[in-house]
């Protein structure tokens, strides 16, 4: 067994937990692995925090009446993380829909993306879905305008939150560097809160599907000009992304994380990624699906769509790449490979639920 990778047992039961969130239909026989008096139930607890399914296990054990075969010293931890999260979810969708007036009431378009809106649309209960911030896609003209607004409403620019102060601090130089020659983000905005259990709010602002300097585009007039309206739990209600620009938005973010070396090394994509990813398609009907296909091909994305959806139907056993017509860019030596800047392709070996058990970074080596 690979050092410090979960043995078989423990990542079966990830993915039943990952599969499952917030649905009553019966789990399989993989339920019972957690009663094994060998199965690893610490490792379980690690890896779902890992992959971003703490509260998602949490739920599942309280869902299918396997809390107490959870050992007694771990359910309080794993079962409070279960209320902090939906009062996170709470807190900042509460926060989501001021800054959403805000910017309404300043005639500024944005879509709200990841957490803050597929906790509602795809999970359907307050709290599974994990997510920390309030992400935002705007076009890439507005982002003074956005900025400015942020900053009427009580965020500061450029900060980082010090948890042990309960500050805010000015990001480093270095940060600052990186943002101004990557100009698809700002850096993070930030406001106090004077609560003590989300002492500050957190707001990243992109402006590209992609990154900077991709090759691989997608106009963000096009993108913004097809802005839908979506509950997201409480009463409340956000702009967000077209299904279409969605599907596509999670695939290229998972394929930023994951294929880019500098963000795979820093922050290597989740379990919990390729699951809304799935999760959105499972919603999405024929017609909608083959909008996808059409926009895939007319922005030349069958390279990062089919190295994402190849992957997905590796772990789940679908056939997404084939329904989007990109089998021909899923080539084995393309789902192995990794981006390190213009021209210079690394490779990485095994597949990517190796990859996404095996906690240790994943090794590049030139292609």
């Amino acid at each position: 067994m690979t050092v410090g990778r979960p043995d078989d047992d423990v990542w079966h039961f990830v993915e039943l937990v990952a599969v499952h969130q917030g649905r009553d239909a019966p789990p399989d026989e993989r339920v019972d692995l957690i009663r094994r008096p060998d199965f690893d139930h610490g490792r379980l607890v690690e890896q779902a925090m890992r992959h971003g399914l703490l509260a998602a296990l949490a739920d599942f054990l309280n869902r299918h009446g396997l809390r107490r075969d959870l050992p007694a010293r771990l359910r309080p931890p794993v079962m409070s993380y279960l209320r902090y999260s939906e009062y996170r979810a709470h807190f900042l969708t509460v926060e989501a829909a001021r800054v959403a007036a805000a910017m309404a009431d300043a005639g500024v378009t944005l879509a709200f993306t990841k957490g803050i809106v597929l906790q509602e649309s795809l999970y359907g209960v307050p709290g599974i879905r994990t997510f920390n911030d309030i992400d935002v896609m705007v076009a890439p003209a507005d982002r003074d305008r956005i900025r400015d607004v942020l900053l009427d409403v009580g965020f500061t620019a450029s900060t980082d939150f010090d948890p042990g102060a309960k500050v805010l601090k000015p990001i480093s130089r270095a940060a600052e560097r990186m943002y101004r020659m990557s100009p698809d983000h700002w850096p993070h905005f930030r406001r106090l809160t004077g609560d003590i259990c989300m002492p500050d709010v957190s707001i990243d602002v992109a402006n590209d599907l992609t990154w900077h300097g991709s090759e691989w585009r997608v106009p963000m007039e096009a993108v913004l000009a097809d802005v839908v309206t979506v509950s997201v739990g409480g009463g409340v209600t956000l702009p967000t992304l077209s299904p279409v620009h969605t599907f596509l938005f999670l695939c290229l973010h998972v394929f930023r994380e994951g294929w880019i070396e500098r963000t795979a090394r820093g922050k290597d994509v989740s379990l919990a990624q390729f699951v809304d990813i799935a999760r959105h398609w499972e919603r999405l009907t024929p017609r909608t699906r083959g909008d996808v296909a059409a926009t895939v091909a007319r922005f030349g994305l069958g390279d990062p769509i089919a190295w994402v959806c190849g992957h997905l139907d590796a772990l789940f056993g679908m056939t997404v790449v084939d329904a989007l017509g990109v089998a021909a860019h899923r080539r084995p030596e393309w789902l192995a490979s990794a981006g390190a800047g213009p021209g210079r392709r690394l490779r990485w070996s095994g597949d990517m639920r190796e990859r996404l058990r095996t906690p240790t970074p994943c090794a590049f080596t030139p292609a």
